[in-house]
């Protein structure tokens, strides 16, 4: 009798330790979880929410424009006109930081980053300078002809610019160094998670 009531109570503290240990489990996990959930909200309130420029880029270009009357193809004497202007713009690049996306792995935060593109390109008109020009019969230069061939300029530097691996990689690393720096000195990150991004 004795050494069934030993029996017993053994079994009752089995099952009690079992009990205590599914507990603790399910309780660690669950304050992992609010720990990861708190630490990636904590993340995106200091993120931007909106676009967000990365790299400002400057640029003076020289224009060499030409143009002359054709007729079925072939070009009329005396009727071409050459000038060559310079102008002055910015370009800036960045990211959509609604786009930007958190989350926690071990003792990582991922930053899974949005792809840069051109957020703005303004030229600035009152740089647009003529430094020579010469005209033919009937054709001149005029106001609609400074405006398209602003026009014209901007769209062709713009597709020089997504073309420019460069300038994107500097803009990554600019993005990168910002935001590494602000979240590594938040309290509750600071020495105790890892900053990783990842890029689209």
């Amino acid at each position: 009798m004795k050494r069934f009531i030993k029996i017993l109570i053994l079994l009752l503290i089995l099952i009690f330790g079992i009990g205590i240990g599914i507990f603790g489990a399910k309780k660690f996990k669950i304050l992992s979880e609010d720990t990861n959930i708190n630490i990636n909200s904590t993340v995106k309130e200091i993120l931007p929410i909106s676009e967000y420029a990365t790299l400002v880029y400057h640029y003076s270009d020289v224009i060499t424009h030409s143009d002359i009357y054709k007729i079925f193809g072939k070009e009329i004497p005396f009727t071409g006109k050459k000038a060559i202007y310079t102008i002055d713009g910015t370009i800036k690049l960045g990211i959509d930081g609604n786009d930007i996306k958190v989350k926690t792995s071990g003792s990582g935060i991922i930053v899974r980053m949005p792809e840069i593109k051109i957020l703005s390109h303004e030229i600035y008109p009152e740089t647009f300078n003529l430094y020579d020009e010469k005209t033919g019969l009937l054709s001149n230069y005029t106001l609609k002809s400074a405006n398209d061939i602003q026009l014209n300029h901007k769209n062709e530097r713009e597709k020089k610019v997504n073309e420019n691996v460069a300038l994107f990689t500097q803009a990554k690393e600019s993005a990168e160094q910002q935001f590494k720096s602000l979240l590594e000195n938040m309290p509750g990150i600071k020495g105790k998670y890892r900053i990783v991004f990842e890029w689209e």
